[in-house]
């Protein structure tokens, strides 16, 4: 078989609540996706990368098939999983171990059987090893041939499940992608028609990208290779992320996909609002979009040169009325027309993959925690025990994940967490990109004092 040279497409399928948005988060070791015990908590599709014994490739968490749709929305919601399972080299199904074999959707299976692709079984919420035989034994009747019992939660037969994966994904070619660390992967981001093909050009300085006043001119990824200050930079131009609306023709919703799939394979994404024509809800979305992929981020304001001071001076405070998130985030007046600004951009650029990338001194970071500890204390939640803590540390990069051991997760306020987030932002340095927080509960030595 011959060597892909992409990284292979996993589907993650399956009816609303089954744990789809759990297997994922348990493969990936994070929690990546929004987990709920809610039917349909997932609307959009969630990309993650991982790698299994040497085969590295893209997990795609899809909302849950429904037959039946009973708006336009959940039609829309249902054109995207199918467009995922249409990219996917692989399908791996979730049903609900707890329920009955005879509850299992024959409607679904068939549907995926005629996909002419891999599937994989996964029948889930099976907490028990002594029931994980007999299990397997009872879905036989479904005619695939790759059947496991597993447990999201608990991850059991989860090692299983992904050996086979990689077994079959291998068959087909694929393999580890060899990705250049000297090489920054950029994307280019934003609402239809602020100028991102523009700005693409001008940094390129050549037309690879069709430019048009019409909103959704662009409709697929283009990329090029530019080297800047001596670094390389993968620039991507994306389709832009349209309102969500009932009645999104295929071809929108098909590039919406790729542009979600292309920032997450980004290390830093660039935001272009467009000055002359105000902030919108939809940039808020697409910010919002970005910040929950966890890359590093420059927001771009575009048209610059068409506002008189004044605009220039409500756009500041809108900015800041409109992105109170954001505030880790450099901004940047830039026209795409003349070129003004985009050197700033790139320098960011820079800056940024180098904070993604930053391992801070571990005497630094511990003496930041007990300082802010004499500022503030977690306090008590309803129905929690008293909340402790007892250290901070940084566990890994790109992008930087800081590990707090408290006494229990549960029992720290959201506030708190966000308070030592923006603390080792704006004290240790890592502008331009968040910092993932995790709490993890303390083992071993239950007479260690607290830092409170």
């Amino acid at each position: 078989m011959e060597k892909q040279q992409r990284q292979a497409l996993v589907a993650i399928v399956g009816e609303p609540n089954v744990g789809k948005s759990t297997l994922l988060n348990r493969i990936t070791a994070r929690r990546q996706a929004l987990v709920s015990d809610v039917a349909g908590t997932t609307r959009d599709r969630f990309y993650a990368d991982t790698s299994w014994n040497g085969v590295d490739f893209t997990l795609i968490d899809t909302a849950g098939i429904m037959l039946e749709q009973h708006d336009e929305l959940e039609k829309n919601v249902q054109k995207q999983v199918q467009i995922a399972l249409a990219e996917a080299d692989l399908i791996l199904y979730v049903i609900d171990g707890k329920l009955p074999p005879e509850n299992i959707n024959r409607t679904i299976l068939t549907s995926l059987r005629k996909k002419k692709k891999p599937v994989v079984l996964a029948i889930n919420k099976i907490d028990s090893p002594k029931k994980i035989e007999q299990t397997i034994g009872e879905f036989k009747f479904t005619g695939i041939k790759q059947i496991f019992a597993i447990s999201s939660i608990s991850g059991s037969g989860i090692g299983d499940l992904l050996d086979c994966v990689a077994e079959i994904l291998s068959k087909q070619g694929f393999a580890g992608i060899e990705k250049d660390p000297a090489v920054i992967s950029v994307s280019i981001l934003g609402k239809p028609n602020v100028g991102k093909s523009s700005l693409f050009n001008k940094i390129v300085g050549s037309e690879r990208v069709v430019v048009s006043n019409l909103p959704g001119t662009t409709r697929n990824i283009v990329d090029t290779d530019i080297v800047f200050d001596d670094k390389k930079i993968k620039l991507v131009d994306t389709a832009g992320l349209k309102r969500k609306e009932k009645r999104a023709p295929l071809p929108d919703i098909y590039a919406a996909l790729q542009t979600i799939r292309s920032l997450y394979k980004s290390d830093v994404a660039i935001m272009v609002i467009d000055a002359s024509a105000g902030i919108s809800q939809q940039d808020q979305r697409v910010a919002g979009d970005i910040v929950n992929a966890g890359r590093g981020l420059v927001v771009a304001v575009n048209k610059i040169d068409l506002l008189s001071k004044s605009e220039h001076a409500k756009l500041q405070k809108n900015l800041e009325h409109f992105f109170p998130f954001l505030w880790w985030a450099p901004v940047v007046p830039i026209s795409a027309k003349t070129g003004e600004g985009i050197e700033d951009v790139l320098k960011y650029i820079l800056e940024i993959k180098a904070n993604r990338n930053k391992i801070a001194d571990d005497r630094a970071v511990s003496q930041l925690f007990f300082k802010k500890l004499k500022i503030r204390q977690p306090t008590r939640l309803k129905d929690e025990r008293v909340p402790k803590v007892f250290s901070l540390r940084q566990v890994s990069t790109d992008p930087p994940i800081f590990e707090m051991i408290v006494n229990k997760p549960s029992a720290i306020q959201e506030q708190f967490r966000k308070f030592i987030q923006n603390a080792i932002v704006r004290e240790l340095g890592f502008w331009g990109t968040p910092i993932v927080l995790r709490l993890r509960q303390k083992v071993g030595n239950p007479n260690q004092k607290a830092l409170n």
